[in-house]
């Protein structure tokens, strides 16, 4: 089960991270002729963090509490297969979408976004989720 579990929540983070990357590209687009990094990132990082911690509290709170994460250890596992998860999904995404292979470059500057965002994400979705549940519960 721990590994269902680490493999759902870095998923999640990472789908929270496209989905997050997308919507600020959205904004970008509505803001033109703002600047592209001034526009997506924050809206990005805000919507990145939310979501996972909006994740983590409906778990905990209602659907699956057998997923909600057990240990602190799994913390690091999920922070580490969400990189992983990244090139393994936007590799045939781009694909797919744009008929040829993404470069290098695009999965590095997703990693670049990846390495300070969910290590936010993870610990302020595990803070306010209120932690690993006591062995009682």
């Amino acid at each position: 089960m721990k590994l269902i579990r680490i493999s759902l929540h870095s998923l999640i983070l990472v789908l929270a991270n496209f989905g997050a990357i997308y919507c600020g590209f959205i904004v970008f687009h509505l803001l033109k002729p703002a600047n592209q990094m001034a526009a997506q990132l924050p809206v990005a990082v805000i919507l990145s963090i939310a979501g996972f911690i909006f994740w983590n509290l409906l778990m905990r709170i209602h659907l699956l509490k057998s997923v909600v994460i057990k240990e602190k250890q799994e913390l690091i596992y999920i922070y580490f297969v969400a990189l992983v998860w990244a090139p393994v999904i936007i590799v045939p995404l781009h694909y797919i979408t744009q008929g040829y292979l993404t470069s290098f470059g695009n999965i590095i500057a997703i990693w670049i976004f990846q390495l300070p965002v969910n290590l936010v994400s993870i610990v302020a979705a595990y803070l306010i989720s209120g932690g690993a549940p006591s062995p009682t519960t």
